[in-house]
């Protein structure tokens, strides 16, 4: 039988990839749950739009009731006003519904995280990534995925300025940069993030780099 999924950061470059390549009949039931009502997926009436302001997360537990959560969440220290917004954002509310989610019996946790994540970094927003990896693989799912993409490529809807000059730069020049910090595609994620969701295998992986580009 295929799979509920429940995915949390439906707005944002993965997020609507992922939701814009799943067909009728795809999986059992989809739900994406947001701030506002995403008008790309006005078509697709398949899948649930759930809006939600995240401040009462208990409030989401019927929601969080799913075989996959798969958690795109995420925003920049600038857009969020402070260091401590946006752990609350990165850190607090994906750790908050993913231990939900498992008291609710979902089984495998999908995380896209960051290139460079690691608790113990000296940059901050690395180091909130890491933390929030290791603190999910706390929580006890059978299967847990980590993707930690480099800069993404893609029609953001948010503006994010440096991002956009980075892109500049590192495009016509990807053929020579290490697969590690090679720029990827919102779509190619979202695909392998589809065909991690077909992985019935029990364990905990982390993707970067080429891995995160080619089919298993």
């Amino acid at each position: 039988m295929s799979p509920t999924i429940t995915i949390i950061g439906s707005t944002g470059l993965i997020g609507l990839e992922f939701l814009r390549a799943i067909r009728d009949g795809g999986y059992r039931s989809i739900t994406a749950i947001s701030r506002r009502v995403i008008p790309d997926l006005s078509d697709k009436s398949y899948i649930h739009q759930s809006i939600n302001d995240f401040t009462d997360l208990e409030s989401m537990r019927s929601q969080l009731k799913t075989d996959v959560l798969v958690c795109t969440l995420g925003t920049t220290i600038k857009t969020a006003g402070s260091q401590k917004r946006f752990f609350e954002i990165d850190h607090d509310i994906p750790l908050a519904l993913a231990e939900i989610a498992r008291e609710e019996g979902c089984h495998t946790f999908i995380l896209v995280s960051s290139m460079g994540a690691n608790a113990q970094s000296k940059i901050f927003y690395s180091r909130v990534k890491g933390q929030l990896e290791e603190a999910i693989k706390g929580v006890g799912f059978p299967r847990l995925h980590i993707l930690r993409p480099s800069m993404l490529l893609g029609d953001r809807q948010e503006n994010r300025p440096g991002e956009f000059v980075g892109k500049l730069i590192m495009q016509p020049l990807s053929f020579l940069i290490p697969w590690k910090y090679k720029p990827i595609q919102a779509r190619t994620l979202a695909a392998k993030i589809h065909e991690l969701i077909a992985n019935e295998e029990a364990g905990t992986w982390t993707w970067s780099g080429k891995d995160l580009f080619s089919k298993n």
